[in-house]
């Protein structure tokens, strides 16, 4: 995208996303969004990128993304190992999973990792942390694997 479209893409994303994740009133009016965000683009001009993103994207917005994976192995993996929470004494296991989270938003920075799928970086990112914090942790590891019907060999 040319750089003096990108705020204009990223207020876009936004109304996008509060349209798909929040309750119809909290959804943000347009003209005010356009206003208050000091985007420099209209309310017409967000319809119009807003066009041009869902399409990009297929129309599709519920692609599951490598944070939604990481939720997911990260509740499967406390679920069946309730050792892995005494293994976090200061942690609770919504502040286990902040932590992971940055730890992906990291990798996801990493052009070299972005040929990867986000379900597998995802469950890459939690067998490092079991194998840290519990000893059966390959076990789990190759449950999640199963459950995800990805190979081993890719992880």
């Amino acid at each position: 995208a040319h750089p003096k479209y990108l705020s204009c893409i990223a207020i876009s994303c936004f109304f996008l996303a509060a349209k798909t994740v929040e309750e119809d009133e909290r959804i943000p009016v347009l003209k005010v969004l356009a206003r208050d965000s000091f985007c420099g683009c209209s309310s017409s001009e967000i319809l119009r990128m807003e066009r041009i993103i869902l399409d990009k994207l297929n129309w599709d917005l519920h692609t599951a993304t490598p944070l939604d994976f990481l939720h997911i192995f990260h509740a499967i993996a406390v679920s069946t190992r309730p050792q892995l929470l005494f293994s976090l004494p200061r942690l609770s296991p919504s502040q286990h999973l902040a932590v992971l989270t940055k730890q992906l938003l990291h990798c996801m920075a990493c052009n070299q990792l972005l040929q990867f799928k986000g379900s597998m970086l995802a469950l890459a990112m939690v067998s490092l942390e079991m194998e840290k914090l519990i000893p059966d942790w390959l076990p789990l590891t190759i449950e999640l694997l199963q459950k995800a019907q990805m190979e081993s060999s890719q992880l």
